[in-house]
């Protein structure tokens, strides 16, 4: 054949430059204006006040400190201020401005309110007296600065350097309030003493002081919605291998859906809301304001500061038809103290091969006997072992039956027979397996993180490097990742914000054909007796054309001209035909913020996103894969229709997306009251070319050539194989080829006000249009909107004797947000079609989802959200408490019509379904002394879904809603419902199931044979099935027990879910060619119990086979085999040791800390305590490996 010459795919390649250059420049450009940020630091002020009045005093005060401050200038009016004062914390200046008059003032985070003094009734002032003390945290060490008031008394002090103070205090007041940044406030008790020592606690509940939703920052105490909120700390707390795994756990309502097949996790938060597969289920990703395309696992989690999971409508709603799942907010890492500052991390994960204990696996010996006693039985109704086994024609089966086919056929004798036969049962391919192609997995990740705070401005630059060897030898990867972001103060009211965020990443993975402990019979093997790789002369895997063969097949062609070797080992094909990847993401982003008129500020936002994944398959021409395409291509004269050579596939998608915002934030505070609000542009465009592939055969490496193929040919067939008689082909690539392009534009405003700080409401609106609604524009005009309000219980005066409430919270919210499905248009969409035979013809088609929809729109959630937080006995416990509402309407649901309309089915906005709920956390800190403490942490989560409206079509059978729970829907159930047949007896080994009135679906005759039998495609939706619940739990959370002393700590971290149902794993009584591999098939049927097993294949009558199928499926999916799959999880339980601060200024360290961890300690499950439901096929009955110890090590320092 004619050979070309090919190079590899640079079809974008001068756009990438083009943004390779981007964000250089953009580097090169916050670089420069690092030179020109300048600041100063006002963490002490001064003042020279001469005569002026209190009013303008106070609003010097406010210039300089940072405090808003609020009071009523009718009150400070007459009052004259005269006072020096020079680098004083801004709270003692305060009190020297109001030292000798008639005001108290209440700290509440940065705003300060003054009032006038109550006098009595007869106008007298209160008869007071005086209160010492000293205010220390937890290690000791004073607090200069804290702020101490009484409880309903105008007078206040500020600790000093020593964290002694004296504090007047009314004759009445008999609380002191003690406060100080970054501290649990606190409430002591004064009453009969004068003398008090305060020990304050680090405020792990605080959200340092705002909650942030991407698009605002909203002071904690005034927000109105519900949220989640972990900070660094926590997430750190225990070792996790990325940012998803860091979040399981922390927040309540925040589930984490597991795969049972890699165990890789994805977030759910309240529920699934949607039909549709393309909305999914996964919450928006904002990483520092902006929505991003990114995954929680692609988010250095080093580079976190906090992750805020917005939970209700008051809080998502702002993102509109983005936000139906909710919305986790990730903010970065930046500088916190003057100076620069490193940080180095260095982690390393060790897991365990995995182990078959919780498959509940059959022994080589039984596979044997099972397998033997199956021949035998097709043996005798087929009249012998060739008569039998022409059925394959020249398909694979087992080496078993060759052996016994072999001994019929006279080629091997009954003792060489016993021999091999013996040699088997020995053999244990499995174990082999997991000694040889299975490793323990190890990742290690180093981190290191630059920061540098320099007055106003702020400088952070991360590099991490991640390496991982897979569990299957060859099946490695490397990650490298960089993210830098600078905030320059440009000048007092102008602030520029710019960064990259880069990653790049490497992987070798093993073609997945290999990659399975079961790809041979467990008698077989993969070392021979001399430890070298054994050669098994044939296997069921095939190449790219034709099938796998059986041993007589091979045995003719095995060593004969034009064949190669059909010979096989695992060992060598995992290092064969495996797939290269390269992967390059690159996030440039820019802001800027400007305030004018005090009370405004412009910000400007704007990000782009590139993406760009190649990977790659080469097949040498010796591989097995290669191998078996020439012999399968071979005809019957001896010719091959496959070039000579390898074949190499190379395929390259991407995807780019932007996002600009321009937005208004107003900030006013007068007196008591305070307004907040926001109104913004923002717009975006998600773009995902043609995916780029080429496919050679014949290729070259070294000349990078290959053959011309005429693909059609191969298509239609070149010929007759000699191996299995059938048409050789070759399929080439796929004839589908897609790129989408949408675009967005939303108007969006939200707006907030308080008063006294205690009591708040709030509001928000977006508009969203798309380009997916062209056609009938008045649905996309419908907004998307919330309202909140909040009431601050414990600032009321008659709530301030409690001493055992610190702190209570009422909220309310009602909103809607959105979803859309990009899959989805309102245009008519005609495709093109190319058919060959008999003659090549072009013509026009479409189907039921290419017709036009002109009303298509947002599918809608309205959530109402009802919550409560709290603090209890000085901040010894602490939590929220929440209930929930998630009505989403307009869904996107397949609505099945009368085919005389033009189809028979459409997918339009009409589905309904409802998720209600309960959350609850709880942090109860225990001991908290000088060297000890010891917290609990809990969270609990209850939801309940149900599918208010959706349509199913009568012609849906019974055995669909059972086996498809997550594609066939049944009105007024739940989400991805258990459905099961009701089975009411075994009668002589066959499960009989019956229909909704208790009729029998089966009745035998006298010799047993069947008589009568209602087969599952003949019983339609679910009328005759049983509701036995959710595949998925209906309530999880998490329980986490810390425990410190001085530099140790520990922490035993478990997670738990039930409420949802599964399916036992059961012996296929439709087995024809003994493919079972579970102990139970030892338990036969025997004529002795007739009702107390059933039966297998092979133990039925002839007559009865034939409703073998039906007879499994009512068995498999039958509700006698339902469990409850409750499980406890010890998760992680980890030690860590910091060295004490001494030594560490010795080595010239900030910090250095060592952890030790291991995952997956025990798992308890309701049923049965070798099921891990975490790597279990809930509704399939399929077991999976239980999850593996990890072994985790890790070093931190700074400096």
């Amino acid at each position: 054949m004619k050979k070309q010459q090919f190079t590899l795919s640079y079809k974008k390649a001068t756009g990438r430059i083009v943004w390779m250059k981007t964000a250089f420049l953009l580097l090169m450009f916050v670089t420069a204006l690092h030179g020109w940020a300048q600041s100063t630091d006002n963490k002490l002020i001064s003042l020279e006040l001469k005569e002026v009045s209190l009013g303008e005093a106070l609003k010097q005060f406010s210039n300089v400190s940072g405090y808003k401050v609020n009071f009523p200038s009718e009150d400070v009016g007459p009052y004259r201020v005269s006072v020096s004062i020079h680098q004083l914390a801004p709270l003692s200046a305060l009190q020297k401005i109001l030292e000798g008059k008639p005001f108290e003032y209440e700290v509440n985070q940065h705003f300060i309110t003054i009032r006038k003094v109550k006098t009595t009734s007869t106008g007298a002032v209160r008869k007071t007296r005086s209160v010492e003390g000293k205010v220390v945290d937890e290690k000791g060490t004073p607090l200069p600065g804290a702020n101490i008031r009484g409880i309903n008394s105008p007078f206040g002090a500020i600790a000093n350097v020593e964290g002694n103070f004296t504090c007047k205090v009314l004759e009445e007041t008999h609380t002191l309030e003690v406060s100080f940044v970054g501290m649990q406030t606190e409430k002591v008790s004064i009453k009969g003493r004068t003398h008090v020592n305060v020990i304050m606690h680090e405020d792990k509940q605080q959200l340092g002081d705002v909650v942030v939703t991407g698009y605002q920052r909203i002071s904690r105490e005034r927000s109105t919605a519900a949220f989640g909120f972990v900070d660094s700390e926590q997430l750190t707390r225990q070792m996790h291998t990325d940012l998803t795994s860091s979040l399981e756990g922390q927040v309540a309502g925040l589930r984490m859906n597991i795969n049972p097949n890699n165990g890789d996790m994805s977030p759910i938060l309240r529920g699934v809301g949607t039909f549709s597969n393309d909305v999914g289920t996964d919450p928006l990703i904002v990483v520092d304001d902006m929505p991003t395309n990114l995954t929680l696992s692609e988010i250095n989690p080093y580079n976190v500061e906090s992750v805020t999971v917005l939970k209700d409508a008051a809080a998502a709603s702002i993102y509109g038809a983005l936000a139906a799942n909710g919305v986790i907010v990730v903010v970065t890492k930046q500088a916190k103290e003057e100076g620069a500052h490193v940080s180095i991390n260095a982690d390393w994960f060790i897991t365990n091969k995995p182990n078959f204990n919780s498959l509940n696996l059959a022994s080589t010996s039984d596979i044997i006997d099972y397998q033997t006693a199956v021949f035998d039985a097709n043996v005798a109704e087929s009249g012998s072992a060739s008569s039998f086994l022409s059925t394959y024609k020249s398909g694979y089966y087992y080496p078993l039956f060759q052996l016994y086919l072999d001994k019929e056929n006279g080629t091997v004798s009954n003792s060489e027979v016993e021999n091999t036969l013996s040699q088997w049962r020995n053999n244990d391919y499995y174990k082999e397996y997991r000694d040889n192609a299975w490793r323990a997995a190890v990742t290690q990740r180093y981190n290191m993180t630059v920061s540098q705070k320099v007055g106003d401005s702020n400088h952070f630059l991360s590099f991490n490097y991640e390496n991982n060897k897979g569990r299957t030898i060859n099946d490695k990867s490397n990650r490298f990742s960089l993210y830098y972001k600078s905030n320059y103060a440009i000048t007092g009211w102008l602030n520029v914000n710019a960064g990259v965020d880069a990653r790049l990443g490497r992987s070798d993975t093993p073609n997945s054909l290999f990659t399975g402990y079961t790809l041979q019979q467990r008698y077989e093997r993969i070392l021979d007796d001399d430890g070298g790789h054994y050669n098994s002369p044939y296997v069921n895997v095939s190449g790219y054309s034709g099938g796998s063969y059986n041993g007589g097949v091979v045995s003719q062609a095995e060593g004969v001209s034009p064949y190669k070797s059909f010979g096989f080992n695992v060992l060598d094909a995992l290092g064969e035909s495996g797939t290269k990847s390269h992967d390059v993401s690159i996030r440039p982003f820019v802001s800027l913020q400007a305030h004018f008129l005090k009370m405004f500020k412009y910000n400007f936002m704007y990000q782009y996103e590139w993406n760009n994944s190649k990977s790659e398959v080469y097949d040498a021409e010796d591989s097995y894969l290669m191998r078996m395409t020439h012999n399968s291509m071979i005809d019957t004269d001896g010719n091959s229709g496959m070039p000579k050579g390898g074949r190499f596939y190379q395929s390259e998608v991407g995807s780019n997306r932007y996002t600009v915002r321009n937005q208004i934030d107003f900030d006013k505070n007068w007196k008591d009251h305070s307004v907040t609000a926001i109104a913004g542009l923002e717009f975006r465009e998600n773009k995902i070319p043609k995916l780029t592939r080429q496919l050679m055969y014949g290729y070259d490496p070294q000349t990078l050539t290959s053959d011309i193929i005429d693909w059609q040919a191969y298509r239609d067939g070149i010929g007759t194989s000699a191996l299995s008689g059938n048409t050789i082909k070759l399929t080439g690539l796929s004839a589908t080829l897609q790129e989408s392009r949408h675009r967005y534009a939303s108007f969006y405003a939200n707006a907030g006000y308080s008063y006294l700080s205690r009591y708040n409401v709030s509001g928000s609106i977006r508009w969203d249009q798309a380009d997916l609604f062209g056609l009938d524009i008045r649905n996309q005009r419908h907004p998307l909107w919330s309202v909140g309000a909040s009431w601050i219980v414990s600032g009321e005066s008659f709530m301030k004797e409690l001493f055992w409430l610190d702190f209570l919270k009422l909220r309310m919210t009602y909103g809607i947000n959105g979803n859309v499905d990009q899959s989805s248009t309102t245009y008519f969409v005609v495709k093109q079609k190319t058919q060959s035979n008999p003659i090549k013809t072009n013509y026009l088609t479409y189907e039921d989802n290419d017709l036009p929809n002109p009303k298509l729109r947002w599918e809608k959630t309205a959530t109402y959200n009802v919550g409560m937080d709290f603090r209890l006995f000085n901040n010894v416990i602490a939590g929220s408490l929440e209930y929930y509402n998630r009505s989403a309407s307009d869904l996107l649901v397949r609505r099945y019509m009368d085919p005389t309309l033009g189809a028979k089915s459409r997918v339009v906005n009409n589905g309904k379904m409802r998720n209600r709920g309960i959350e609850l956390s709880l942090t109860t800190n225990i001991v908290r002394k000088k060297d000890w403490n010891f917290a609990i942490d809990f969270n609990f989560a209850h939801n309940k879904n149900k599918m208010i409206k959706v349509d199913h079509s009568d012609s849906d059978t019974s055995t669909s809603f059972i086996k498809s729970p997550l594609n066939y829907f049944m009105e007024g159930t739940s989400h991805n419902t258990l459905w099961a047949y009701r089975i009411n007896r075994i009668e002589n080994g066959y499960p009989v199931a019956v229909d909704k009135d208790g009729n029998d679906l089966v009745t035998f005759n006298e010799d047993g044979t069947v008589a009568n039998i209602t087969t599952g495609s003949s019983l339609k939706g679910t009328d005759d099935l049983v509701n036995l619940g959710s595949l998925t739990p209906k309530f999880n959370g998490a329980l986490t027990f810390r425990l410190s002393y001085k530099g140790i700590d520990l922490n035993a971290f478990l997670v738990y879910a039930g409420g949802n149902k599964l399916r036992n794993s059961v012996v296929d009584m439709n087995d024809q060619v003994g493919s079972q591999t579970l102990k139970d098939i030892t338990n036969r049927w025997s004529s002795d119990d007739p009702n107390g097993d059933v039966r297998m294949y092979i133990d039925m009558p002839a007559k009865v086979k034939t409703y073998a199928g039906t007879f499994q499926d009512w068995w498999r999916y039958g509700d006698i085999n339902v469990k409850d799959a409750g499980y406890v999880k010890l998760r992680s339980l980890s030690l860590g040791y910091n060295l004490p601060s001494d030594i560490c200024r010795q080595l010239r360290l900030s910090s250095l800390k060592v952890k030790l961890q291991v995952n997956n300690l025990f798992t308890w499950c309701k049923a049965g305590n070798d099921i891990d439901p975490e790597s279990y096929d809930l509704n399939g009955g399929t077991r999976g490996m239980a999850s593996p110890k990890t072994y985790s090590i890790g070093l931190s320092t700074s400096f």
